[in-house]
């Protein structure tokens, strides 16, 4: 397990560690979910899903073939309905289009003539895959000729004396030596998270659950850096993940407070998606937990 540590708040957000972290004081625990009348405002309704059966079929950004193409979405691919749109005809085929939401939380439009409908609810499976995996190259002035072993003490000697980015890059050295190295990236990520570079500390996460997928604190973790980062799709992404996972060395009270801690965050991450929709459902998710 990584090395357990208070990350800094982000946006306002709580971020920790996993094994023996310690306990976060009650009022420091911020509850996002206050009221928020964008949030509130959509009526309660029942959640109905679709399934992608001749792909790749456009998602746009209205409902009409003209509109522009957000992205493709492959067959197989589900996705949740929002609305029933206008009807229309392609290739003599008449059907309406429906308002959706993918599975990386973007909204747009689709023909209905390429789904199959009230498919069941999308399995509780990895978020889609991130958008690269690639690190930095490390300074080959300041790491040249070291061993993997001499590395790592670089690493340590230098954040303990405040030098997170000298630090930062002996541990991306020692990574490219060894990158089985698992609990490096998570201390990777937090070593970029001391430097605010978000997006590096979201890449040296995405390397930290390939290797662990059913972590609670990387999915968590990820989450808000890509909330910080501007990656608002891939934090609901990710926290829809981790909410799904039980906080590791945490148990009884604890752990439901890290679970509702990771509510708290996808609910701001939906917010920040501009999903009010999705925000509602993650509330009720929250109140049920509670």
């Amino acid at each position: 397990m990584p090395r357990s540590r208070l990350l800094p708040a982000l946006i306002p957000l709580l971020l920790f560690g996993c094994d023996e972290a310690p306990e976060p004081a009650a009022d420091s625990i911020l509850d996002l979910t206050g009221d928020d009348e964008a949030a509130t405002a959509t009526t309660d309704r029942g959640e109905r899903y679709a399934e992608v059966i001749d792909g790749p079929l456009n998602l746009r950004v209205a409902p009409d073939l003209d509109a522009e193409i957000l992205r493709q979405l492959p067959a197989g691919a589900r996705v949740e309905i929002i609305d029933e749109g206008p009807l229309d005809e392609f290739d003599g085929m008449p059907a309406p289009w429906y308002e959706v939401r993918s599975a990386t939380g973007e909204h747009g439009f689709v023909f209905g003539s390429f789904l199959e409908l009230d498919v069941a609810e999308p399995a509780n499976g990895h978020p889609a895959p991130p958008r690269t995996l690639e690190l930095p190259a490390p300074d080959p002035g300041l790491t040249a000729g070291m061993g993997a072993a001499a590395l790592l003490d670089a690493t340590e000697e230098a954040r303990a004396a405040g030098r997170s980015a000298e630090a930062v890059e002996y541990l991306l050295a020692a990574l490219k030596l060894r990158p089985e190295n698992t609990d490096g990236y998570f201390d990777l990520a937090e070593l970029y998270a001391e430097l605010e570079r978000w997006e590096c500390a979201a890449c040296a996460l995405e390397n930290y659950i390939a290797q662990e997928p059913d972590s609670f604190w990387g999915h968590n973790n990820l989450g808000l850096f890509c909330l910080r980062s501007g990656d608002y799709a891939r934090a609901v992404a990710v926290l829809e993940r981790a909410v799904t996972l039980e906080p590791e060395g945490r148990s009884g009270a604890a752990r439901d407070e890290a679970l509702a801690l990771a509510h708290r965050n996808l609910i701001a991450a939906y917010r920040a998606n501009g999903d009010a929709e999705g925000a509602r459902r993650a509330q009720r998710r929250l109140d049920e937990l509670l």
